[in-house]
């Protein structure tokens, strides 16, 4: 003879089966809900890992790091980065920074010389653009102490910057706040001052 299901086993079963599914809908819900967020603090923070690179890049060929060039002042949201023959400039605007490289025809010229002989490059050399809608960069200037880090610096270098801190994070709205997610801070020396870890 067929066994068959008793009342009490159909009852528990139809009052387990509801609290399962509400409980495996939940984790599906936030499966769906937290892996596009999280592709998207990924994808913007190898956006910023790509700037800080071509930063890192620039700075370590850098001669100086002027406080003023072609009108533009460094400040919080203008980064102004000399090299030889040519002037970096990096601008946060509104979610996106902008790299313009001026280029100079005569070498080997000063910040201060440099200002009326420039030639920019056709449009597709001059600028590279970084969007960063929800990533933060800030960055500051070191500069020589003339009375403590002069000496270290060596000459000609009293109150000069010589390196910049760069400070990111990625923005990421959860429970209707805002968190700071894969924050960073690096240090990029202008080439030449550093050498095994040491300022010369």
């Amino acid at each position: 003879m067929r066994k068959a299901f008793t009342l009490i086993e159909l009852l528990v079963v139809v009052t387990v089966l509801p609290i399962v599914m509400v409980a495996i809908s939940g984790v599906y819900a936030t499966f769906i809900r937290d892996v596009p967020r999280i592709t998207r603090v990924l994808q913007e923070n190898t956006t910023v890992l790509d700037l800080l690179e071509q930063m890192r890049r620039d700075v370590d060929g850098a001669v100086g790091l002027p406080e003023r060039f072609e009108g533009q002042h460094a400040s919080e949201r203008t980064l102004l980065i000399e090299q030889p023959g040519h002037v970096i400039c990096y601008q946060l605007e509104d979610g996106r920074i902008v790299r313009t490289l001026f280029v100079a025809t005569p070498s080997g010229v000063s910040s201060d010389a440099l200002a009326g002989t420039l030639q920019t490059r056709p449009p597709s050399d001059q600028e590279r653009v970084w969007r960063i809608r929800d990533a933060v960069i800030t960055w500051r200037l070191w500069e020589g102490d003339p009375n403590r880090a002069a000496p270290r610096l060596g000459a000609g270098h009293e109150g000069r910057a010589y390196a910049v801190e760069i400070h990111s994070h990625v923005k990421q709205r959860v429970d209707g706040f805002l968190r700071e997610k894969l924050a960073d801070t690096q240090v990029f020396f202008l080439h030449g001052l550093v050498k095994e870890g040491e300022i010369r």
